[in-house]
């Protein structure tokens, strides 16, 4: 049974876990400046990789994609209703993406947003994985494959028997996704975005 606190709680949880700055902790430990100076301005994988490197990007990476399956598992084992690891998970995403630590400007969601989902509905997930995958060899844009993924999430899990949790956070993870690639959107659409290995 939920009682007054239990959602607030769960989403609290979610947002003060989604919101550890990893990727900024790693490049300002590691060479002092602010990942948010550099190239897309976020705090994510794609962008600790023009500073660190690809080795320390996937190590940010894994880490962001942990805080989204630590925030549902936490809340789901600490709260006994039906939806705290999805409340919780959510709102992973938001942290990530609007950390109070850092002035509300963190990362894109993409990473948090798949250990969210993996957790959710793990069969969409793991095919929107493979479309994050195809997307990012073919459009060699890592924002195209992370917009293809999630909304490729949305659709399979109103095309599978997922529970309902799965369908509307699908839908509304792919909108918000979908917001914080706007200048990315932008940039596909004008052909200005960077690619992932440079041009042929």
């Amino acid at each position: 049974m939920c009682n007054f606190l239990d959602i607030p709680g769960a989403a609290a949880g979610g947002y003060l876990i989604g919101s550890i700055p990893f990727g900024y902790l790693f490049v300002k430990l590691k060479s002092g400046r602010d990942v948010r100076e550099q190239g897309s301005g976020a705090t994510g994988a794609t962008n600790v990789s023009r500073i660190l490197g690809k080795k320390m990007a996937i190590v940010v990476a894994l880490l962001d994609i942990a805080k989204g399956i630590f925030a549902y598992y936490l809340a789901s084992v600490l709260l006994k209703f039906s939806g705290a690891g999805e409340i919780s998970a959510i709102f992973a995403v938001v942290g990530h993406c609007f950390p109070v630590w850092l002035g509300f400007r963190g990362g894109k969601g993409v990473s948090t947003a798949f250990g969210a989902t993996i957790m959710i509905a793990t069969i969409p997930a793991i095919i929107a994985s493979g479309v994050f995958v195809v997307s990012a060899l073919v459009a060699r844009r890592i924002s195209a494959a992370s917009l293809n993924a999630i909304w490729s999430f949305a659709g399979i899990s109103f095309l599978l028997d997922v529970n309902v949790w799965a369908k509307i956070i699908g839908i509304v993870l792919a909108i918000f996704i979908t917001f914080t690639h706007r200048e990315n959107i932008r940039r596909l659409l004008s052909g200005t975005e960077k690619p992932i290995f440079g041009e042929r």
